[in-house]
């Protein structure tokens, strides 16, 4: 059976670099110190390791398909009712789905440029294209632009707040404007993969803007970074009706999510207090590494995220191949010049002083 559109169109979108090798063994290796992939390096928290262990107890049976233990916390957090909160194989799969509830072939969707590339990738298997737009020289997605490239075929207005690679966040100022100007017709996609890391510093409630909303929304979370659970694969989304709740179940498989990653999920959250010092901690860890590239000859752009993105003044292949015959993994990527830039996870303080050391020399030699 022939495909709807070549093979070769689902290569034409994407990210900044292939994707991430991962090592085949059980574990990471412990002689690299793994800063790029924009993992927690820290640890789950305890009640969530014990509630894996009790939940694998019971892995002869079927998860609970509808998830409502996980999801019954998450409205009563956000205050989404439950039938409008999906949950997801990461937020990355719900990413990849919503390309099928919106596109049809001719449509586009408009998405800044460089971001997460799940969506992307959904909208040109959708048989859909992308107008892409450069994001802000502060790493911001570029809302007055990206409004000004939208087209009548538009259906998807794409936002990634804090963006992944820069880490810019979105000012209550643009989340408005765009909540206000994008037309009803288009569905309006929020990827807030790093939320956790912007509340906690006092960003822009969009749950709350999007009050003034009439047409359809969907906001993308997961249990991957904040909560340090990557592995056990776990998202939601959160849906303006649950017409698109029904959507996102209906082109999904059933039983996404495990019944371990759910019971994972749901401990951590309930965990305010371990979320909170991680919190504190990695936002300490996350100045103090920009403010010493910065005195390197490296310009940071501000982050709300688990990471730090910097231009560096020699180019960022080099030092990124350098660090990595040390045992440090970052991730070098050509943009926006050839010069490059490298985007580099935020850890615990020994991790930091490590990268610090040892990028340090790289960064004033010529290379």
């Amino acid at each position: 059976m022939n495909p709807k559109f070549p093979i070769s169109k689902v290569r034409d979108y994407t990210f900044l670099s292939p994707p991430p090798l991962i090592e085949p063994d059980h574990q990471p290796d412990p002689q690299q110190r793994r800063l790029s992939l924009n993992e927690s390096l820290h640890p789950p928290s305890p009640k969530a390791i014990e509630a894996i262990a009790n939940a694998a107890q019971f892995s002869n049976f079927y998860p609970d398909n509808s998830g409502h233990a996980i999801t019954s916390l998450i409205s009563e957090r956000t205050g989404v009712s439950e039938n409008r909160i999906r949950l997801g194989n990461g937020s990355s799969q719900l990413l990849h789905a919503i390309g099928s509830l919106a596109i049809e072939p001719g449509d586009n969707a408009v998405v800044p440029v460089p971001t997460f590339p799940m969506l992307g990738e959904s909208v040109i298997m959708a048989g859909g294209s992308l107008v892409s737009v450069p994001v802000n020289s502060d790493g911001c997605n570029d809302v007055p632009a990206m409004l000004d490239a939208m087209t009548e075929r538009t259906r998807i207005f794409y936002l990634c707040t804090p963006n992944n690679p820069t880490g810019g966040v979105l000012s209550e100022d643009h989340l408005k404007r765009a909540i206000r100007d994008v037309p009803e017709t288009c569905l309006m996609v929020f990827d807030e993969a790093y939320a956790e890391f912007a509340e906690h510093e006092g960003t822009a409630n969009l749950l709350a803007l999007l009050k003034e909303r009439k047409g359809q929304w969907i906001i993308t979370r997961t249990f991957s970074k904040a909560y340090a659970l990557a592995a056990m694969r776990i998202g939601y989304a959160l849906c303006s009706d649950d017409a698109l709740t029904r959507g996102l179940i209906q082109i999904s498989p059933s039983f996404v999510v495990s019944r371990v990653a759910m019971a994972a999920a749901e401990a951590a959250m309930r965990d305010t207090d371990y979320l909170k010092s991680t919190l504190d901690d990695l936002i300490r860890q996350r100045k103090r590494l920009a403010d010493a590239l910065e005195q390197f000859g490296c310009r940071a752009l501000p982050s709300g995220a688990n990471f730090v993105t910097v231009f560096p003044p020699v180019p960022a292949g080099s030092v990124a191949k350098a660090l990595k015959e040390q045992g440090i993994l970052v991730q070098a990527m050509p943009w926006p010049d050839e010069n490059g830039s490298i985007r580099i996870t935020v850890g615990g303080a020994e991790d930091m002083d490590a990268l610090i050391d040892a990028i340090q020399p790289l960064l004033s030699r010529e290379t």
